[in-house]
């Protein structure tokens, strides 16, 4: 396997799968994945272990695009610019570069200008010459779309990566955040994309004032960078219903009636884009545990969740400058409720189902609400952990400080749910109380749990 240098954070899974692809010398791997993923820079570093090389696609005319690529071949094979007649001279040349790979970046810019592209990249991979290619973008529906059952390449790609943000420890790295509390912030007002470190500075004690002086700041790339997602992943003449859809789930509309209702949609319309917005990646289905048909839905992008939430509704505040005005209004009310505490949740499931969690492997972990008959009163339940059919685990995820009463509440529901053995799980950005957490039956999952 190539060796990964050390200065590429995690991506373990990915590296291996690439690498696998080049040892192998395998004809064709696919990698798409959000902007700012990192998957230029995952695929620079491939290129540098392996002796491959990174072709970075341009916008512009076909011709303009032609003339962009001639320049890097003639450069590759040493012979000066190349005047190519069209895409099918351009992967005949591809074929001669000698190179362990070749990856061409951000192929949605060619493949939106010229049609006839994904034709000639079948001919060139079906025809097994030539060094091993890599196809790589932004725009996840025209990367998925590519290895489609209806697409020239089907059944071709001999790699499908998709690298994901990060998450937990990786993420407390990557932003150089020692402090877990902190780093849940960072997560839920940027998230885990490596490509926005760059561009801002990493929180150095106050909080509040990297939120207005780097997130909310008038010259913040943060201000438009969710937008340009919503571009990514829509056609034009239905990004207003995709954002409609995505506002609803920012305030608070999680399942698929109410998100109907706020979004303005029939149900029976609702059930494509939705769709397509989860293969997008921007929407998360959570699954309801106990009771079909009735999953709720989430961003999975926490800067997404973010902007909606907070950017897009003041911008024209946020651009003349009063992000100190915007913050102040927000903080306690939008920013608890709306950002960071669906984002402790969505952390809390995840840590619970990981390899690391207390509770050993599950096989979900999601919601659900129990019906109380006795008390005529119905329990909403952040957390419930299922292995083999069988609840193991209930918990609440908080921000503020969890105890005894808790504790209280979450026997009652372990009790109607039948699970007499299941554990309790107390999640709490604000602590546990220590004879909380000191029972048996208890799992306590803080910041330092998940970030430290």
């Amino acid at each position: 396997m190539l060796v990964k240098p050390r200065e590429v954070i995690d991506r373990e899974a990915e590296w291996r799968a690439l690498s696998r692809f080049v040892d192998r010398r395998q004809k064709l791997a696919v990698v798409y994945g959000p902007r700012r993923v990192g998957k230029s820079y995952l695929l620079e570093a491939v290129c540098r272990a392996a002796g491959g090389r990174r072709y970075q696609a341009i916008t512009g005319t076909p011709a303009a695009q032609l003339d962009d690529v001639g320049r890097t071949l003639g450069e590759w094979l040493g012979a000066g610019p190349l005047r190519l007649s069209g895409w099918a001279d351009a992967f005949e040349r591809f074929g001669r570069v000698d190179a362990a790979a070749v990856v061409i970046d951000e192929l949605p810019y060619l493949t939106e200008a010229s049609a006839e592209l994904t034709g000639v990249l079948q001919r060139y991979v079906d025809a097994g010459a030539g060094p091993p290619l890599v196809l790589a973008g932004s725009s996840l529906s025209t990367m998925s779309d590519l290895v489609s059952p209806q697409a020239p390449l089907y059944g071709r790609a001999a790699a499908i990566v998709v690298p994901v943000p990060f998450a937990g420890r990786d993420l407390a790295e990557l932003w150089q955040v020692d402090d877990p509390a902190a780093a849940l912030w960072v997560d839920a007002a940027v998230g885990g994309l490596p490509g926005y470190r760059p561009l801002l500075g990493a929180p150095s004690g106050d909080l509040d004032h990297w939120m207005v002086d780097e997130v909310l700041a008038p010259a913040s790339p943060l201000l438009d960078a969710a937008e340009a997602a919503l571009v990514d992943t829509a056609p034009q003449v239905t990004r207003g219903v995709y954002r409609t859809i995505l506002a609803a789930i920012a305030a608070g509309n999680r399942s698929f009636s109410t998100i109907a209702r706020v979004a303005g949609q029939p149900t029976g319309a609702l059930t494509r884009p939705l769709a397509a917005l989860e293969r997008a990646g921007l929407v998360v289905r959570v699954p309801d545990v106990l009771r079909g048909r009735r999953d709720t839905y989430d961003l999975a992008d926490p800067h997404l969740r973010t902007w909606l939430a907070i950017i897009s509704p003041h911008r024209s505040a946020l651009q003349a400058g009063r992000a100190d005005e915007v913050w102040s209004g927000v903080r306690d009310s939008t920013w608890r409720t709306q950002v960071l505490g669906p984002r402790w949740e969505a952390v809390a499931r995840r840590h619970l189902a990981g390899a690391g969690s207390a509770l050993g492997p599950v096989d979900v972990v999601g919601m659900t609400t129990v019906a109380d008959r006795t008390r005529r009163i119905s329990h909403e339940v952040d957390l419930v952990a299922v292995r083999a059919g069988a609840v193991v685990a209930v918990g609440e995820a908080k921000l503020r400080p969890l105890g005894r009463g808790d504790l209280d509440r979450l026997r009652r529901i372990r009790a109607l749910l039948g699970a007499p053995e299941a554990r309790l799980v107390l999640a709490s950005v604000g602590d546990v109380d220590a004879e909380a957490a000191g029972q048996d039956d208890v799992i306590t999952v803080l910041p330092r749990d998940v970030y430290g």
